[in-house]
């Protein structure tokens, strides 16, 4: 790497962390008790209830996994945290599916202070997902998370199978 190139990088980096610094400073209002409820209910509860499901499931041939983006708030307060159910066929392997597996989302936004939750159940077709709900943090107990999960498989598997 070139003495030039490396100022120039540089310079990039300065103005990419002055913009996230003003971002951080104009976004004080976000209520961070909220964003750590929404954490707590991830780690607490979906996690857990995810991987005692996947041995379950694993007895048919089925697998799920997930995806959270829970620690992106560090970067971006303003960001939408997520975690993603992936739910896996009998017949098809994580590797082949790739983006396209069957889907049920719980996706928190400071800025509105809901939660949104999405699916998509099909396989065979490159359709997007489909809202299902828009919930208040406050009114988002475990009750209603177990609902919407198991639903979701139940759909999935009437779908997929």
């Amino acid at each position: 790497m070139t003495q030039r190139f490396k100022k120039e990088l540089e310079t990039l980096t300065d103005v990419i962390l002055q913009i996230r610094k003003s971002r951080v400073e104009h976004s004080q209002l976000i209520n961070t008790n909220n964003l750590k409820k929404f954490e707590l209910i991830i780690t607490n509860h979906i996690i857990p209830l995810i991987k005692n499901s996947s041995m379950i499931i694993g007895r048919s041939g089925c697998s799920l996994n997930y995806y959270s983006n829970e620690l992106a708030v560090i970067h971006d307060p303003k960001k939408r945290i997520f975690i993603q159910i992936l739910f896996y066929p009998y017949g098809q392997s994580k590797i082949t599916l790739g983006v396209n597996a069957p889907f049920l989302q719980f996706a928190y936004s400071p800025v509105k202070e809901n939660i949104k939750v999405t699916t998509k159940i099909s396989l065979k077709s490159d359709e997007g997902p489909v809202k299902i709900d828009e919930i208040e943090i406050n009114n988002f107990v475990q009750a209603k998370i177990d609902k919407y999960i198991l639903s979701f498989f139940r759909d999935t598997v009437k779908y997929n199978a």
